[in-house]
Order: structure tokens, then C-alpha cells, then sequence
């Protein structure tokens, strides 16, 4: 997500066709795939979110404990050590809670999630004899797991919960109808309203709050539309744009969670797999925290 100013047309028409190819793979596969279908796509997805913050975090401590400072770098981070262990026993332990949470049962989510997290500690604890680096692999692996792993187990938990993966649908309309208000309220209105206070200056300079406020609005009208689209059947629409604004900030703090570690591991983006848009997390960081929170609104709130 970005509320930045002035792209290249060239980088906006790439970013726009990997979109339009994109876009539709995700919509069928929630709307039309099957039960097993959407666990195997919510396996991918965890396993490339996993993997670019294993990959990012990981070198980074390693780096910083040796007193370097990571090297920013355009293509993305570039991992360092010897083998790609700890990133793929991450990702392990990311499928056993996903595995756990489609059980259907409470117990089996909390079981898999507490099991993964100790796990993961373990591991970082006993994979050296030097103390300090032992601890940077368990907060690393750790890190990676509860970011990159478990809101796609809310994810699984909200396909389940409408029918036609409206609420999916809705995180989705929320998080990138917001992502393009915020890209483009910014680039045409950055600086012009509310002057030239920056939004997280210190994780993200060029984010504006005109930008913000644009992704705001556009996430409302987003949930709305889509609400209208399912009859109304998923609430209220007082209801909608309030979970629409809730989801929506959400998304933007997330995105700005997501620059603060790329910031802290020294790199622009998180990978290279998407043409002009950077990593897959790039992509999805507002999800990662747009879901639970829409998640626990209509939990407690509905």
C-alpha cells in the first residue's frame, strides 16, 4: 500500500496489468474453488509471506548483531547464510496452524498456534552456541510466523463464515479500495490540504494524511458497493462503512508495520515477485491486518 506522488507512467501501466491478471485469479478462487481449493490457496499465500519475512528479518539481525548496517537494496533482500533452513522451518510451522485451524474446532486453532509459537522458539533458541544469535533467530522466526502466518488463519475463519466468501470479499474491497484511494488521493492532493505534515515520517516519509483520508473514504465507498452487490446481507450499511473505516486503518497501520521492517532490514521491498508492485507482501501487508479486525467486529459487534 502507498500513498506516494508521482509514479512513472510506465511503472503505473505495469502495475495496473499485473492487477488485472491477478485480481481475478484471487476472486475465483475464493468465489468458485472449493474448500480444498482455497486451503491450498491460503498455503501459497502464507508460504510467500513467511518466506519474504524470513528472508528480510533473519539476515537483518544477523547483520546487526555483527554492528553492519543492512544495505538497501532495489531488488529486495538477499538472503546471506549458508541455506534457507530457518525461512522454510518457518513456513513449516505456518502450514501446522493453518492445518490446525481447518479443523473447524476452536481447541484445534489454539492447540496448532500456542504448539507453532513454541516451536519456533525452540528453535531459535537451540539452533547456536552464541546466545545472542540464538535469540535473534527465535524473535526473527517468531516475527515472521505471527505476521506472515496467522491472519490467514482469520482469513479461513471469515471464508467460513458468509456464504460466497462475501466477508473475504469484503477485506479485500476494504484493504484495496483503500490502497488505491490512498495512491491516488496522494499523488493528486498530497501536501495540498493539510500541508506538509507527513503521515509516519520516520517509517515512511512520503505517505501523506491526504492520502490517508482519500484511502479512508474509498474503502467506505468500496464496502458499501459490494454490500449493495450481496443485497445487503452483510449488514447494515451504518454498520458496513463502520467496519469499512475500522478495516481500513487497519490496513493503513499495517502497511506502515510493513515499512518499518523493511526499513529496519535495509531493503525498498519485500520482494520481486510481482511486477511493479514488489513482493507479495507488499501486496497483501494491509490484509495481514485489515482481516482480524474486521474479524473481531463482526464477532463481537454484529
Amino acid at each position: 500500500m502507498t500513498f506516494l506522488t508521482s509514479p512513472t507512467s510506465s511503472n503505473l501501466r505495469t502495475r495496473v496489468i499485473a492487477a488485472a491478471i491477478l485480481l481475478p485469479i484471487v476472486l475465483l478462487a475464493f468465489i468458485v474453488g472449493p474448500s480444498w481449493f482455497v486451503v491450498l490457496f491460503l498455503m501459497g499465500s502464507l508460504t510467500l509471506c513467511v518466506y519474504e519475512m524470513a528472508t528480510m528479518l533473519l539476515p537483518a539481525f544477523e547483520q546487526k548483531l555483527l554492528g553492519r548496517r543492512p544495505q538497501v537494496s532495489s531488488a529486495g533482500p538477499r538472503w546471506s547464510s549458508r541455506s534457507l533452513t530457518f525461512p522454510a522451518v518457518t513456513i513449516g510451522l505456518g502450514w501446522l496452524m493453518l492445518a490446525a485451524s481447518t479443523q473447524g474446532t476452536a481447541e484445534a486453532s489454539i492447540g496448532g498456534v500456542v504448539l507453532a509459537a513454541m516451536a519456533a522458539l525452540l528453535i531459535g533458541v537451540f539452533s547456536s552456541h552464541d546466545i545472542d544469535v540464538a535469540a535473534a533467530r527465535a524473535f526473527g522466526i517468531l516475527i515472521s510466523l505471527c505476521y506472515g502466518a496467522m491472519p490467514w488463519l482469520v482469513v479461513w475463519q471469515l471464508y467460513r463464515l458468509g456464504p460466497h466468501a462475501s466477508y473475504v470479499l469484503l477485506v479485500m474491497t476494504v484493504t484495496w479500495a483503500g490502497d488505491t484511494g490512498g495512491y491516488f488521493g496522494g499523488r493528486h492532493f498530497g501536501g495540498k490540504i493539510f500541508g506538509d505534515r507527513k503521515m509516519a515520517p520516520l517509517i515512511s516519509p512520503k505517505k501523506t494524511w491526504e492520502g490517508a483520508v482519500a484511502g479512508l473514504l474509498l474503502s467506505v465507498v468500496g464496502a458499501l458497493l459490494l454490500n449493495l452487490c450481496f443485497l445487503n446481507q452483510l449488514g447494515s450499511p451504518g454498520f458496513i462503512a463502520r467496519l469499512a473505516l475500522g478495516g481500513g486503518v487497519a490496513a493503513q497501520l499495517g502497511d506502515l508495520v510493513e515499512s518499518t521492517f523493511k526499513r529496519f532490514s535495509g531493503v525498498k521491498d519485500s520482494g520481486v515477485i510481482i511486477p511493479g508492485h514488489g513482493g507479495f507482501l507488499d501486496r497483501v501487508d494491509g490484509i495481514l491486518f485489515a482481516a482480524p479486525v474486521i474479524w473481531a467486529i463482526l464477532y463481537y459487534f454484529r
